[in-house]
């Protein structure tokens, strides 16, 4: 038969063989939870490098939008510029007639016109 002792030695081998399996599992899942904490750092460094790669982009959209529409008021103001200049130099340029001035090179028109016209019966008129 068993003795007491026996038994005893038995059932703290068993126990003893319990322990050291839980003491492996323990430490599969402690490695585990170490490569998901690696997997989480891992991807909290990603998501800071990419938000910083992001608002960098967003940094040069907002600038290059700004300076578009600087880029677009300045020529705006430079056209309206330009507009006014060719308006004084083309005031400057034009020659206001007078009435009679007007009624002359009306007249002059006319007397032209009638005497092409005289001239080119008298060619081909005999």
């Amino acid at each position: 038969m068993t003795r007491p002792e026996d038994a005893e030695r038995a059932a703290a081998y068993a126990r003893g063989l319990d322990a050291g399996r839980i003491e492996q599992r323990l430490q599969g899942h402690d490695e585990h939870l170490r490569r998901i904490n690696g997997s989480i750092d891992a991807m909290t460094e990603a998501l800071r490098s990419l938000t910083e790669e992001l608002r960098g982009n967003v940094t040069l959209f907002s600038a290059n939008v700004t300076a578009g529409r600087r880029d677009a008021s300045e020529r705006d103001r430079i056209a309206a510029a330009r507009v006014e200049e060719a308006g004084i130099v083309e005031s400057q340029r034009t020659v206001r007639w007078t009435a009679w001035q007007r009624w002359f090179a009306v007249v002059g028109a006319i007397v032209l016109v009638v005497n092409f016209g005289l001239g080119l019966y008298l060619a081909f008129g005999r």
